[in-house]
């Protein structure tokens, strides 16, 4: 009980519902996968129960169900890539990011249509967000831009969010999955070196590669609008993968002259100091995929000898 309260708490508080799964998963570190499974849905319709009522959304017809699946689709996605984390234990770790992110792509397609099932509906609540949009940010936006176009800025701003969707949902399922790993193998004496030894194919680099490349391409040629997108977020998801292998890189170059240090006080500094630190956040944003991508040509762990695949 207390960890589904703990987990709804989180689910309310802004940024932290981006780990609100992770004490949901704690829960199976001395139960079953199915009692796991069971309480990971659990929560989520509780938190729906709770979200529809407090906030108003089961009274206000069919536009309050649809703002319910758009304040439901991170909760519901996150919850989705916990049952599917804990389903595929045993599996590559590539394979097992790539998969979280199923769920939320089929949830996506789902509300999709939804939406587009009635147009005016859709209208409604653009017209909605726009009004939100200029009322938030308007006043701030026309004193440094005069005249600036307020719904061409609401526009790209909604653009820029869905490019980011995916990369950001993965943000989160790591850092949840991380926590879980951690305080289910804490006790284990061989747990720090398993994430040093993290690593994923060399041919892995080339969906990297490809997918930026891919950006490029568009910077330079017209495409539909949902491709950019998806190609954005593509891409982004390949960094997100890659800062991945470059935190296991750092853990490991640090842990060589402070053997000490544990992973996960070194995931806290990361987050940090890549969310409050100006000028640092830019450094750990660029620089850990960077460092999971050269990881694939060259062995920057330098660990004397070869490294034991725990991928």
């Amino acid at each position: 009980m207390g960890l589904l309260l703990l987990s709804l708490l989180m689910s309310r508080l802004g940024i932290a519902v981006m780990i609100s799964v992770a004490p949901l998963l704690f829960f199976r570190i001395r139960h079953s996968r199915k009692s796991t499974y069971l309480l990971l849905v659990i929560a989520f319709i509780v938190n729906l129960l709770v979200s529809g009522f407090l906030d108003g959304f089961f009274s206000a017809g069919k536009e309050g169900l649809a703002l319910l699946i758009i304040n439901m689709y991170i909760p519901l996605s996150l919850s989705a890539a916990g049952i599917m984390w804990l389903g595929t234990e045993g599996r590559k770790i590539l394979g097992r990011l790539f998969l979280t992110l199923v769920p939320a792509l089929l949830i996506l397609g789902a509300s999709a249509l939804f939406f587009l099932s009635d147009r005016a509906l859709l209208e409604n609540i653009y017209t909605g967000y726009e009004n939100a949009f200029t009322a938030v940010a308007g006043p701030v936006l026309e004193t440094l831009l005069p005249g600036v176009d307020m719904a061409l800025l609401s526009f790209s701003a909604l653009m820029v969010f869905a490019a980011f969707l995916f990369p950001v949902l993965l943000c989160g399922i790591c850092a949840s999955c991380f926590i879980y790993e951690t305080a289910k193998h804490s006790r284990e004496s061989g747990w720090e070196e398993k994430v040093i030894a993290l690593e994923y194919s060399p041919d892995a680099v080339w969906g990297f590669i490809i997918s930026w490349a891919l950006v490029l391409l568009f910077r330079f040629v017209s495409a539909p609008l949902l491709l950019w997108i998806a190609v954005w977020n593509l891409a982004l998801v390949w960094t997100v993968i890659y800062a991945v292998e470059g935190f296991s890189v750092l853990f490991a170059r640090l842990r060589r002259h402070s053997p000490m240090l544990r992973s996960m006080t070194l995931l806290f500094l990361v987050i940090v100091l890549g969310t409050l630190v100006p000028g640092i956040n830019f450094v750990v944003l660029i620089g850990l995929p960077l460092l999971g991508v050269l990881e694939s040509f060259f062995d920057l762990k330098k660990r004397g000898g070869e490294n034991e695949d725990h991928s």
